[in-house]
């Protein structure tokens, strides 16, 4: 098991720090507000033309697989994209992973979901009012990687813990539900 920079194993950028005009109808602008739950929430997003899409994806365009994360007011709580529309991101960190990348998306998602990663942001993030976590100091995040064989293991673990974590709040919202009725 060797320790790498997250920079070292994927490349680390963000969406535009542009505003664009908004428009009634285009393309999403997904910002920190719109990752909510694990995922990508857009009842209450702002939309941009083609042009600005096309320009903010030349340089930020999500793929599946990809992974956000929220580095500007509420810091961290990664997704792992599953596209389901087109969209653009704006002040989002953006973590792509290189092809030849021996690392599961899934495992560095969760990492960035640890307590590990949570200390290392209230160690280095800025800001008065609003918090900030900058894309050096994600770059600059160490982290373990083993071997693809143990990623999996992890991550079907923690999946499965997860999975087990998410039926129990159901259970307790029928409860809670049961007793109000």
């Amino acid at each position: 098991m060797k320790v790498f920079e997250l920079n070292d194993i994927c490349d680390v950028r963000d969406g535009t720090h542009d505003s664009p005009s908004y428009v009634s109808e285009g393309y999403p602008l997904i910002t920190s507000k719109n990752i909510i739950n694990g995922k990508i929430d857009i009842s209450h997003v702002n939309y941009i033309t083609e042009a600005d899409y096309l320009r903010i994806n030349q340089r930020s365009k999500v793929d599946n697989g990809d992974i956000l994360m929220p580095m500007i007011g509420t810091i961290g709580r990664p997704i792992v994209v599953n596209k389901e529309f087109d969209f653009a991101i704006k002040n989002v960190a953006l973590i792509k992973f290189y092809e030849d990348s021996k690392v599961l998306s899934s495992y560095i998602k969760y990492i960035l979901d640890s307590s590990l990663f949570k200390n290392y942001i209230e160690k280095e993030n800025r800001g008065g009012t609003q918090k900030f976590l900058s894309l050096g100091n994600i770059r600059k995040f160490q982290l373990l990687v083993p071997g693809l064989d143990i990623q999996y293991k992890i991550v079907q673990t923690l999946d499965t813990a997860q999975s087990l974590i998410d039926k129990r709040k159901e259970q307790i919202e029928a409860c809670d539900e049961l007793i109000k009725s």
